[in-house]
């Protein structure tokens, strides 16, 4: 099992800074989504946290490992990313783009093997995509698509998985099939996850926990019910939010101006 130890990171672009003196832990088996508004710099966060950025100052630790002297083959067998605007060779089947997610046990030039197969055989299996293992990714329909995308992070069995924005151009039904395959995989296999979404009732619903980013800076961090509900939110946000509860769910409902909640 793996904890993610963030701690004192800023990461700075020339004279801007993009994320401020962030600190925060999670656990194993645990799911914590960072929100916040557009330029927060919650993108730049999890980057960094997956080890595609540097940090100007602070770290970022895997079970007390730094995640910046690690080789980038050693990193990809700790933390697996789902970016947000993933990007599929052209003419490449479903089974063998998953399969990259085992290029770092078996490297670059030589075949998979058996034990990497059957990994692979497994996701495809675990995110129903067993059926399309032979079609072009190129063909597949939106979800059909993130959900490769997801396989192919999973087959690198790692413990960490660090998603931005998986949900992205997805309609709901979608959205919401993703994120219970994910959340399946986090109470199944104890993942450690840490995800930014823009819905904030898709957050609340799924995570563990939330962080609340704005301006680089940790605002809140907490169980999503309070951090839902807090006035803070609202004003982050910059317009009034109403929490309503739908049969035990939180759901955030912007109030649009001019109208008065009741």
């Amino acid at each position: 099992m793996s904890t993610v130890e963030v701690s004192g990171l800023s990461v700075r672009a020339g004279a801007t800074t993009l994320v401020d003196d962030v600190s925060f832990n999670v656990e194993p088996g645990t799911w914590c989504t960072v929100i916040g508004p557009n330029g927060a710099g919650k993108t730049t966060l999890v980057e960094t946290v997956a080890g595609l950025r540097r940090a100007s100052a602070g770290t970022v630790a895997i079970d007390g490992e730094l995640v910046a002297a690690m080789s980038e083959r050693e990193r990809a067998t700790r933390i697996a990313l789902v970016p947000q605007h993933p990007v599929a060779p052209p003419g490449m089947s479903v089974e063998d783009y998953v399969g990259l997610g085992r290029t770092a046990y078996h490297g670059v030039l030589r075949a998979p093997s058996a034990a990497d197969r059957r990994i692979v055989a497994g996701v495809l299996e675990r995110l129903e995509l067993a059926p399309l293992a032979g079609r072009d990714v190129a063909t597949l329909s939106g979800g059909e698509r993130q959900r490769a995308v997801l396989a192919r992070a999973l087959a690198q069995s790692t413990r960490v998985v660090v998603l931005d924005e998986p949900t992205t151009g997805l309609d709901l039904r979608h959205q919401v099939t993703l994120l219970e395959l994910l959340r399946a995989e986090v109470a199944e296999c104890g993942l450690c996850v840490v995800a930014t979404l823009h819905d904030l009732t898709l957050a609340a619903q799924f995570a563990d926990r939330l962080v609340l980013l704005d301006r680089g800076r940790i605002v809140l961090d907490g169980a999503p019910r309070d951090v839902v509900r807090d006035e803070e939110l609202a004003r982050r946000y910059g317009m009034t939010l109403r929490v309503v509860d739908v049969d035990g769910t939180d759901v955030v409902v912007p109030v649009l101006s001019g109208v008065t909640a009741t």
